[in-house]
């Protein structure tokens, strides 16, 4: 009876079971999302790094790389917004080509905001105030961002900071996959945990086993990372760097990029 009567509150206030995030946000509710061949129809697959608002080198990147086309799928791996000036036109497009994107820490720095803003009837940060003008078709774009993407078909998984080495996907914490950028081990557990800093430890790219191949950001100190298997393609755009891309069935796996027109942030 106990159970009978869980299964029918859990339907009837679904998001009261909801975990929340790192930044008090109710937890998306596909967390982990599979990419089937059907779903992309033969499409070539475009990976985006970081853009953080930089809407003009974005354009540019995907124009140079030719993945405005209707025969490619594009794919960001989080922090699509934040920091950049063009923060509202980065979301417009990406849903407007119907790219996909993971869950970045940005991401929901911007959301959580916007939030607490609302509850509390005070304005926006002045340097969050762009929020204003997010559409309730992007919010809810934005707060249904899963933490991954799992393409089968290539083995390629996208996530927005990385993964523990020997944890199951869905046992990954998502404060690891919005933050980590190292792994420590610890011997007498034989096991491994994600850290924020990347002062300790080693980074998890290096360690990462595989087969699937990792494909994230949100390291730019790091810029460009090619271990064999996994790729870092933050590469700074917003901090001066460049914004990267990268196709995913390319075997030599060139990477696009493009310098942005000025330093937005310093680092």
């Amino acid at each position: 009876m106990t159970s009978m009567f869980s299964r029918v509150v859990q339907r009837l206030f679904p998001d009261f079971f909801r975990p929340v995030t790192p930044y008090g946000l109710l937890a998306p509710k596909h967390p982990h999302r599979r990419l089937l061949p059907h779903q992309v129809q033969g499409k070539r697959i475009f990976i985006v790094g970081d853009v953080h608002g930089c809407y003009d080198e974005l354009l540019s990147l995907l124009e140079e790389a030719d993945a405005l086309l209707p025969t490619v799928q594009v794919v960001f791996v989080g922090d699509l917004l934040n920091k950049g000036p063009k923060n509202i036109a980065c979301v417009e497009l990406a849903r407007k080509i119907g790219a996909l994107c993971v869950r970045g820490n940005h991401d929901e720095v911007a959301l959580s905001v916007l939030h607490k803003a609302r509850r509390s009837g005070k304005p926006l940060p002045v340097h969050m105030a762009w929020l204003a003008d997010l559409s309730p078709e992007s919010e809810q774009w934005l707060l249904d961002l899963p933490y991954t993407i799992y393409f089968g078909e290539r083995n390629a998984l996208f996530v927005h900071a990385g993964l523990v080495p020997g944890v199951p996907l869905i046992q990954q914490l998502p404060e690891d996959m919005i933050h980590m950028r190292n792994v420590i081990r610890d011997e007498t557990a034989g096991a491994y945990a994600g850290i924020r800093r990347a002062s300790a430890g080693e980074a998890w790219a290096t360690v990462w086993p595989g087969p699937v191949h990792v494909y994230f950001g949100h390291d730019a100190r790091r810029k460009l990372q090619r271990e064999r298997f996994a790729t870092g393609l933050d590469t700074g755009c917003v901090y001066g760097g460049a914004l990267s891309g990268v196709y995913l069935d390319d075997e030599a796996q060139t990477i696009y990029s493009v310098s942005p027109k000025e330093v937005y942030r310093q680092p």
